[in-house]
């Protein structure tokens, strides 16, 4: 029976199987598996499941969450691609004569994806694009298969903490200013491409500092993430994955072979609010009762810089070196407007993509 290529927006069992089993990273690095990605992908409708099967058996999957975010401004379609997966993946589990057409399978698929014509005349060429860790030579090659290339750098900032507590000022944002923190949101990311508003507080809670008078004056949108820790290199992975468990302090950091952290984004701060920063993030992780935090952003971006400069990185934050990763896209319809908006702009990161 031939390879069967096709394509659903349901997230199948055995796909939810895949995704529960599947372990990120690269040896001597960092790997890890997403416990609850099955449960997060099956509250997003709008991700297109690309499926390779032979015999009713999967043979490789990859997701692309369709949404409608600004590119230079301006409303764009987007495909946003991840959880590519090819069993073997160009190593020793499969024939070499096997890898090439389940690589052309999925390469047609995402081709396909990437030359459909927008449904509505008011939007823009499209743009698919991924998040690949900088030294992860396979995905690498894989992705510039398909034609992506690198445009930017993301960077993860980490932060621990062993005691949490909230600003006096910190609370939930209530429903009826979540308008004026959307507009905040759009204004502070308009020189940002691939920022999406619309879906945003559907992710998590959204927490705020307010002043005296009980306005907001900064935000972050936070939700619970839960990993299973394969491998951490290094002194400092050695001691967390295998001393931390054993002491009570430690253990809040790290449980064994576990990591619950507090995944942020959607952060609203205006310059002036900045020495807030650390306050907000710190409320946000203790509001999960967690005592670890995750956040993501363009590497070279103003308000990554000021995450970098103004969070405490904590224990954890300072085990560990600074992780980044490549932007890599490719254009539907490419002008070079579009490219230098591509290489000179901002990418506005989700947590919840990487997650």
């Amino acid at each position: 029976m031939p390879l069967l290529a096709h394509s659903t927006y349901t997230l199948r069992p055995d796909v939810a199987k895949v995704l529960h089993s599947t372990v990120y990273g690269l040896p001597g690095k960092l790997r890890y598996r997403q416990l609850d990605a099955a449960e997060k992908c099956a509250r997003i409708s709008n991700t297109r499941w690309l499926l390779l099967e032979k015999n009713g058996k999967l043979l490789g999957n990859a997701a692309v969450l369709e949404r409608n975010s600004q590119l230079a401004g301006q409303k764009t379609s987007t495909a946003y691609v991840r959880y590519l997966s090819i069993p073997g993946g160009g190593q020793s589990t499969h024939s070499r004569t096997a890898e090439p057409k389940r690589h052309n399978h999925i390469r047609a698929l995402l081709a396909n994806e990437l030359a459909a014509q927008p449904h509505n005349d008011e939007v823009l060429p499209r743009v698919l694009f991924a998040y690949v860790e900088a030294d992860n030579l396979p995905s690498q090659q894989l992705c510039a298969s398909f034609g992506l290339r690198s445009y930017r750098q993301l960077r993860t900032c980490i932060s621990s903490r062993f005691f949490t507590r909230t600003h006096p000022r910190f609370r939930v944002l209530r429903e009826a200013e979540k308008p004026l923190v959307l507009q905040k949101l759009q204004e502070q990311y308009q020189s940002y491409n691939f920022f999406f508003g619309e879906e945003l507080f559907g992710h998590g809670d959204y927490y705020v500092i307010t002043n005296e008078q009980d306005e907001p004056l900064l935000g972050c949108l936070v939700f619970r993430c839960d990993w299973e820790i394969v491998e951490m290199p290094g002194v400092g992975g050695w001691l967390i994955k295998h001393v931390f468990p054993h002491v009570p302090l430690l253990r809040r950091l790290f449980p064994k072979h576990h990591l619950s952290f507090a995944a942020l984004e959607g952060l609203w701060c205006p310059p002036n609010q900045r020495h807030l920063l650390d306050a907000l993030f710190e409320g946000c992780t203790a509001a999960l009762k967690l005592h670890v935090s995750m956040f993501w952003d363009d590497a070279a971006s103003e308000m990554g810089m000021a995450v970098e400069k103004s969070v405490k990185k904590g224990l954890i934050g300072h085990l560990n070196e600074t992780v980044y990763a490549d932007i890599v896209m490719k254009t539907w319809q490419s002008t070079q407007a579009l490219e230098t908006a591509l290489q000179e702009l901002p990418v506005y990161v989700s947590a919840h993509d990487l997650t």
